[in-house]
C-alpha cells in the first residue's frame, strides 16, 4: 500500500468518525425532544384518555362521566387499562421510530448500540471499576 492508499484512507476514516459524532450529537438532541413529549391512549369513543410522559409513566387519566355511566367497575377498569396500554404503546412506537432513524445514514444501528451497552451493564451486574 502506497503513501497516497494510506492518505485516502485515514481521510475515509476521519470523514465517518466526523458523521459519527454527528448523528451522536443529533441523537443527544433529538432524544432531549422526545423526554418532553407526552402520548395518549383513548377508547370508548375517546371517553376514557390516558397520558403517559415519554418514559411510560402516567400523567393523567381522563374519564367522561358517560363513560362511568355506561360501564360497571369491571369494565371500566379494563378499559382504563387499555387506554394505559395504548399510550404506552404510543411512546415506545415513537422511540423506537427516533433510534431506528438515528445513525441509519452513516451505517450506524444505535438501537444495536444501546442494546451491546445494556447487555454490558447486564452481564454481572455492571461494569468493572
Amino acid at each position: 500500500m502506497d503513501e497516497t492508499d494510506r492518505l485516502r484512507m485515514l481521510t475515509e476514516r476521519m470523514e465517518r468518525l466526523e458523521r459519527r459524532s454527528a448523528t451522536l450529537a443529533e441523537a443527544g438532541a433529538a432524544a432531549e425532544q422526545w423526554a418532553t413529549r407526552e402520548f395518549t391512549g383513548k377508547v370508548d369513543r375517546g371517553g376514557i384518555t390516558a397520558t403517559v410522559d415519554a418514559s411510560g409513566n402516567l400523567l393523567a387519566l381522563d374519564i367522561s362521566q358517560l363513560s362511568k355511566r355506561r360501564h360497571d367497575g369491571v369494565t371500566l377498569g379494563d378499559a382504563v387499562l387499555e387506554a394505559i396500554h395504548l399510550a404506552e404503546h404510543a411512546a415506545s412506537e415513537a422511540r423506537a421510530t427516533l433510534i431506528g432513524g438515528l445513525g441509519a445514514d452513516v451505517g450506524v444501528d444505535l438501537g444495536d448500540l444501546f442494546g451491546d451497552a445494556k447487555r454490558f451493564f447486564e452481564a454481572d451486574g455492571g461494569p468493572h471499576r
